[in-house]
C-alpha cells in the first residue's frame, strides 16, 4: 500500500480503560436528568414488551381454549385482553419515540462540546504538531470520529443497558413459566453469546480498519486538493489518480469484508434462534399432548424466545461502534 508521509492510528483503547470512560462520562455528566429519564423509558419499553406474549397466554388459556365459559363471555375478554393488548403497544411506541428525541438532543449537545474542546485543544498545538499530521486525517477526528461518539452515547450506552434488561427480564420469565423449557432453551444461550461475542470483536476489528481507511482517504483528498495547482503544474494528475484508486479501492475492500461479516453473522443468528424455536415446539408440543403444559404457555415461551434473541443481533452491531 502506498504510504503518504502521515502517521499511523495511535494506541487503540481498551472498553476495560477505566481512565477512557471517565473521559466520556463527563460529557455525559452534564445532563443526568435527561438521562436518568431515557433510562426510565427504557424500562417502560422493556416492561410493556415483556408483557405482550403474557397477554396473548391469557387470551388463549382463559378464553380461546376455556370451553367452560359462554361464547359471550369468552368473546369480551378476548376484547378487553385485545384492548390491553393496544394500549402497551402504543405505550410501548410513546415510550420508545420520546426515548429517541431525549437520547438525540442529549447526544447532540455532547457532540457540540465535544467538537468544540477538540477544536480548542488543536489550536493551542505547537506548530510542530501539525507538521507531522495530514490535515484530512484531523479533519476526520472532528468529524466522523466525533460523530461515532454521539452514536455510542445514543445507540449504545443506553440501549445496551435496556438489551441486557430485557435479557435477564427474559430468562427470569421463561424459568418462572416453565423450568423445562427454560433448561431446554438455554443449551442454546452459550453458544450463541459465544457466536455473538467472536463476530462482534472480528466487526470491532474491521470496523476500526476501515476508519483509519477512512482517515487515509480523507487526508490525500484533502492534500491533493490543495495543492491541485502544484499537480497540475507538474503534470502528476495521472500519478495522484492512481495514488487516489488505490485508497479508494482499499477502503472498498474493508467495507465489503464487514458487509461479509455481517451476512455470515446475521443467518447464523437467525439459524439458532430457528433451530431453538423448533426445539422448543417440538419438546413443548409433546408436553402439550400430555397435558403437562397449556397451548397459551407455549405460545407466549416462543414469543419470549423470539425477544430474547433478538437483542443478542444488536448488541453485535452496538459493539463494533465502541
Amino acid at each position: 500500500m502506498y504510504n503518504f508521509g502521515y502517521s499511523e492510528e495511535g494506541r487503540v483503547g481498551s472498553l476495560r480503560d477505566l481512565h477512557i470512560w471517565l473521559r466520556i462520562f463527563r460529557y455525559g455528566s452534564g445532563h443526568r436528568l435527561g438521562l436518568v429519564l431515557a433510562v426510565l423509558l427504557s424500562l417502560v419499553v422493556t416492561g410493556a414488551t415483556l408483557g405482550l406474549p403474557h397477554l396473548m397466554q391469557m387470551g388463549i388459556d382463559g378464553f380461546i381454549m376455556n370451553t367452560h365459559l359462554p361464547a359471550v363471555q369468552r368473546i369480551a375478554g378476548l376484547g378487553r385482553i385485545a384492548v390491553v393488548y393496544g394500549i402497551l403497544v402504543g405505550l410501548v411506541f410513546l415510550a420508545g419515540f420520546f426515548q429517541v428525541v431525549v437520547l438525540e438532543t442529549i447526544g447532540q449537545w455532547i457532540m457540540h462540546a465535544m467538537r468544540r474542546d477538540l477544536y480548542a485543544h488543536m489550536l493551542d498545538l505547537d506548530l510542530a504538531f501539525f507538521n507531522n499530521q495530514a490535515v484530512g486525517r484531523l479533519v476526520t477526528r472532528l468529524t466522523n470520529d466525533i460523530q461515532n461518539m454521539h452514536e455510542m452515547f445514543t445507540s449504545v450506552m443506553v440501549t445496551l443497558f435496556n438489551d441486557f434488561l430485557r435479557l435477564a427480564g427474559i430468562l427470569v420469565i421463561l424459568f418462572l413459566m416453565n423450568v423445562r423449557l427454560a433448561l431446554v432453551m438455554s443449551v442454546f444461550v452459550p453458544l450463541a453469546a459465544l457466536i455473538t461475542v467472536v463476530f462482534s470483536r472480528l466487526a470491532r476489528e474491521r470496523f476500526r480498519a476501515i476508519r483509519r481507511q477512512l482517515s487515509r482517504l480523507n487526508s490525500f483528498l484533502q492534500e491533493a486538493i490543495s495543492g491541485i495547482s502544484v499537480l497540475q503544474l507538474f503534470g502528476r494528475q495521472r500519478d495522484s489518480f492512481r495514488k487516489f484508486d488505490v485508497l479508494t479501492r482499499e477502503y472498498q475492500d474493508l467495507t465489503l469484508r464487514q458487509i461479509k461479516l455481517f451476512g455470515t453473522f446475521m443467518p447464523m443468528s437467525e439459524i439458532m434462534s430457528s433451530a431453538a424455536i423448533a426445539l422448543i415446539l417440538w419438546y413443548g408440543g409433546g408436553e402439550i399432548i400430555r397435558r403437562e403444559l397449556s397451548l397459551g404457555e407455549l405460545v407466549a415461551f416462543l414469543s419470549y424466545m423470539r425477544l430474547f434473541f433478538q437483542p443478542l443481533r444488536e448488541l453485535y452491531q452496538k459493539y463494533s461502534i465502541v
